[in-house]
């Protein structure tokens, strides 16, 4: 009857679904659950629980205080021109992780899976540099963590050197679960626009499959090719023939992506961050330096300066010391430009406040609920012509005046 009164949340709002709950739990009676929208949520198994409160004190979500603020701050990308454009934006993740495996070190970070035929993202760790690409590029999907804290509690006990990254969520997760400071963890979290679930993307690449009568063996959601920023997604598919062909895909036919930008299929925490200012829980913060030419034109390469926009150039935010001891070990693989978090987050909403919820959210719900996400994609793509229509419409008027 006791263990009845542990309640882990009382409204979606304040679940993040790190996990930290379920590594915690000395019994295993804390496990993820999908809710009927697909988002993860922990639940207790009763007959196992020991009512010890394990997983309620680890929630840092609800009972942890970011004090950390920024140390110092870059407009930031690597020099080797050929390994950037393997990245999403300017490359410093890779620069990180592979200085750690060299070091004889292990990287956590997230990586898309192809397992029976479907894509999972979850967290995964890896000590070879073959490997790093399986953690490189953005996936907009919340990973799964499963028991990957006590992995790394065990690797860090060994002293083994350990790199983390993950969503602002996830970090705290992790340092709540181990309650202690480790020399040898260093902790990188990015700039999180904000988590959809698996759901909803396995769902749309299904749908993608069917309209492109191909399957699809591997997926970027910001191809680098042509140049940085969030113009395409790629998939790439299965012949006929048996070879493989990309297939390069814009908003308008990739409506999930599109819906992530706008924020309408985040997790309902999502929209009550409590990490979206200064006080993040990282070692290091990193994400794309949006607006880096207006705000350093400076910086930018056809000024004269030395950061090309073409191959991707990042925000590097130092929140500690070890951050910054780290960042130096590193400073010979970076063009590093000092700038400022105010700067940043100009034009990075996220480091100033959470996604606004949008009523539309509610209609997708539902509409996905029980319609499926062809009927999703559908209202998506309406929605965007009506934003095309509006903007055409602004670009008319302003000629006009402009003329008169």
């Amino acid at each position: 009857m006791e263990s009845q009164e542990i309640e882990l949340f009382e409204e979606k709002m304040k679940c993040c679904a790190c996990g930290a709950c379920v590594n915690a739990c000395p019994r295993n009676a804390v496990s993820m659950v999908y809710d009927e929208y697909g988002y993860a949520y922990p639940q207790i198994n009763r007959e196992k629980c020991i009512c010890c409160g394990a997983c309620k004190k680890v929630c840092a979500f609800q009972n942890r205080v970011e004090q950390e603020g920024a140390i110092k701050v870059y407009a930031s990308a690597r020099k080797d021109t050929e390994k950037i454009l393997k990245s999403t934006s300017g490359g410093i993740f890779a620069v990180l992780a592979e200085n750690t495996i060299k070091k004889g070190g292990i990287v956590y970070g997230a990586s898309m899976e192809l397992e029976a035929g479907k894509f999972v993202i979850k967290h995964v760790g890896i000590d070879n540099l073959n490997e790093l690409t399986r953690l490189q590029g953005s996936k907009y999907v919340q990973s799964q963590i499963g028991y990957i804290y006590k992995e790394i509690r065990s690797k860090l006990q060994m002293g083994i050197e350990v790199l983390f990254s993950g969503t602002p969520c996830q970090v705290a997760g992790l340092k709540a679960f181990l309650s202690k400071e480790y020399d040898n963890l260093l902790t990188v979290d990015i700039i999180c626009h904000g988590v959809p679930n698996q759901a909803f993307f396995q769902d749309s690449i299904e749908l993608l499959e069917k309209k492109l009568c191909k399957k699809i063996v591997d997926f970027k959601f910001r191809d680098k090719e042509k140049s940085w920023g969030h113009g395409k997604s790629k998939a790439v598919c299965i012949e006929e023939n048996g070879e493989t062909k990309d297939c390069f895909l814009m908003l308008d036919e990739y409506t999930y992506y599109d819906l992530f930008l706008n924020g309408l299929i985040s997790r309902e925490n999502c929209y009550h961050c409590k990490y979206t200012n200064n006080h993040r829980p990282g070692d290091i913060t990193i994400g794309d330096y949006w607006g880096i030419g207006k705000i350093h034109p400076e910086f930018v390469i056809t000024n004269g300066g030395s950061l090309d926009p073409q191959n991707g150039i990042s925000a590097v935010i130092i929140n500690t010391c070890k951050g910054l001891n780290y960042l130096n070990e590193v400073e010979n693989e970076l063009i590093l430009c000092q700038s400022s978090f105010e700067k940043v987050a100009m034009a990075n909403t996220q480091l100033r406040e959470p996604s606004k919820y949008n009523v539309k959210r509610d209609y997708i719900m539902k509409l996905y609920l029980y319609q499926g996400y062809e009927s999703v994609h559908r209202y998506a793509l309406k929605q965007i012509r009506v934003r095309k229509l509006k903007m055409n419409i602004k670009r008319l008027v302003k000629t006009i005046l402009h003329r008169n």
